[in-house]
């Protein structure tokens, strides 16, 4: 009996299972539309170019802190082989690495996003003119 019920439950769950969830298509499909030109003001643009910057430097601006922080750590012990690149870090270290590479890469977004801000504003006075 208990075997019969556990065959009659296992196939009607394989019956039911493919058809659970499943509907007819839209009769027109959904197409997002493209952004128009409004759509985001200059600013929204701007933070985000700021962003997108900031976050795209860090990796170089990482690996060039690091090499610097570490060929200066090993020419101030008088480039002794027991301080070569990367053989004396400490949590302290990797932090001070982690805050030049930051600062350095919050430095470069705000240059670009000063050039970029100003090429606009030349833009928008030609444009005028």
């Amino acid at each position: 009996m208990r075997l019969s019920i556990l065959i009659l439950a296992a196939a009607a769950s394989i019956i039911a299972v493919p058809l659970h969830g499943q509907q007819l298509p839209p009769s027109d499909p959904l197409v997002p539309e493209d952004y128009n030109q409004e759509e985001f003001s200059d600013w929204m643009k701007d933070l985000r170019r700021y962003e997108i910057v900031t976050i795209g430097s860090f990796p170089i601006t990482f690996f060039a802190a690091s090499l610097l922080y570490d060929f200066s750590f090993y020419a101030a012990n008088d480039f002794d082989p027991a301080y070569t690149m990367g053989s004396q870090r400490d949590k302290d270290d990797i932090a001070v690495i982690i805050s030049t590479a930051a600062a350095a890469s919050l430095l470069i977004a705000t240059v670009d996003i000063f050039i970029h801000i100003g090429r606009r504003g030349r833009l928008d006075r030609d444009s005028d003119e």
